[in-house]
């Protein structure tokens, strides 16, 4: 049975994270219905009440709409603490405590809502619903108002659930990391502790009914309901590719070389090149080996019309996946050439229709100055992006059969094993994959299975 929870009480779970000191941030994580809400009210409290009106504490989601549940659990919180001497200011979404402490409420979605928060300063940071954002640009951003006066302590907290279109992100950077202990997180250089929670950790609610009404809410999407509960950030569920990719199945290990072009007297392996451009965006591209239904140079057998995912080159940002280097066609035909060096390949195959679309430019369209630059590219012809994801699924599930063509990845390619075994759903459109998420490895992907017309391998006679 539920029982209300008192300010002053604590369940186990959140009595340990109020321990962890206050000089590390915090990821707490886990599933839902863990008790977090309540415990950032009681971590704000006692910030509040050690340092008064120099204490300032922000909160921030991605939308209003998003904030009420927030402000009402908030609202409650600090009424029951101070009665009718707490003031609430619902257009600025700000509560004064007595002491003149003050904790805040904001939406943060977007670059230009960053603007408001330049000049300002605050003591706690928070990020609720972290997963929410797709990149950490603009969470990491708010640090520059994480200030205080000396002898204040600062901290930035970030709250998030698996799933969402920024489950890579917070895989890589916390939701992994041994709970309880300290760490640096690399992107920030900060110091940082991740905790987890779950129902369970939370005696004040009715469990049961909690995680039937929750797996309720996901009976079209159980996988999901289950890493809602179990809190379980390594298993990859309710993501858009979650029930087809088994890496035992999928995953292979790097090739020592391309099948050799006169392996096969009639039918040869097809080696070519699939691309989705980036500049501010990340822009990924895949060499690909289309089986005729042969061994491989690692040994194991390929279905006819199987697909390898060989080699990867991409120009993603190491601290931000939906994020590229911003690097010009010319160095981005450069470093795609290199990489087919490598594996004496002919740098050519197909991309998305977009680069050739006129832009105004003296050089010509984008698809025109890869080809200036060595890379011949062609129209993937993409169609119907729905059309493509289930073919990737279907390939993703046969791959390991004895008799239809799969889809392999080799653990060369670091972007696709980030990013695509968590691409989430969009919200609106089930069937399709959430394209705010990082999904360029993805695009790149779809476009090696559905745009190429085969063309044997040739090998590229380079330059000394």
């Amino acid at each position: 049975m539920a029982t209300e929870q008192r300010p002053d009480q604590l369940s186990p779970w959140q009595a340990q994270a109020m321990a962890v000191p206050e000089a590390f941030d915090l990821f707490l994580g886990g599933g839902r219905g863990g008790g977090k809400t309540f415990t950032l009210a009681a971590i704000f409290l006692r910030h509040c009440e050690q340092h008064g009106d120099e204490a300032r504490c922000l909160v921030v989601r991605k939308s209003f709409p998003g904030l009420q549940d927030l402000e009402a659990e908030f609202r409650s919180y600090f009424t029951k603490v101070y009665g009718d001497k707490l003031r609430f200011d619902g257009q600025k979404h700000r509560f004064t405590l007595p002491n003149g402490a003050t904790v805040q409420l904001d939406q943060l979605e977007r670059e230009n809502d960053f603007a408001k928060y330049q000049g300002k300063s605050f003591s706690h940071i928070a990020v609720d619903e972290a997963g929410q954002y797709a990149s950490p640009a603009l969470t990491d951003r708010l640090r520059s108002s994480l200030r205080a006066p000396a002898g204040v302590p600062t901290r930035f907290i970030l709250i998030a659930n698996p799933g969402g279109v920024g489950h890579a992100w917070l895989v890589r950077r916390y939701a992994l990391k041994e709970p309880w202990k300290p760490y640096i997180d690399e992107a920030t250089g900060f110091d940082f502790v991740s905790i987890a929670s779950t129902y369970r950790d939370n005696e004040f609610i009715d469990r049961d009914r909690y995680a039937k009404n929750l797996m309720a809410s996901c009976a079209t999407d159980p996988e999901l309901g289950r890493a809602w509960l179990e809190g379980d950030w390594s298993v990859l569920r309710g993501a858009y590719f979650s029930s087809v990719i088994d890496e035992q199945r999928v995953r292979v290990e790097p090739w020592p070389e391309l099948p050799l072009p006169d392996q096969w007297d009639t039918d040869r392996w097809k080696i070519y090149l699939a691309h989705d451009f980036g500049s501010a965006a990340p822009s990924v591209t895949y060499l690909c080996a289309q089986s005729p239904g042969a061994e491989g140079p690692d040994g194991y057998f390929y279905p006819k019309g199987s697909v390898v995912l060989v080699d990867e080159e991409s120009t993603t940002s190491p601290d931000d996946l939906n994020a590229g280097l911003g690097l010009t066609v010319p160095d981005q035909a450069d470093r795609i050439i290199s990489m087919c060096k490598q594996w004496r390949a002919s740098p050519r195959g197909v991309a998305d229709d977009a680069i050739f679309n006129n832009n105004g430019s003296q050089s010509g369209t984008i698809g025109d100055e890869f080809r200036k630059a060595g890379v011949s590219f062609t129209k993937a012809h993409k169609g119907s992006r729905l059309a493509g994801w289930q073919i990737m699924r279907r390939m993703l599930a046969d791959a390991g059969t004895p008799d239809r063509p799969g889809l392999y990845v080799s653990r060369n390619c670091q972007v696709w094993w980030q990013t695509v075994p968590a691409l989430p759903r969009d919200p609106r459109k089930p069937e399709d994959v959430d394209s705010t998420a990082a999904d360029h490895a993805a695009d790149a992907c779809r476009y090696a299975l559905t745009g190429y017309q085969p063309l044997p391998h040739v090998e590229f006679a380079f330059n000394n």
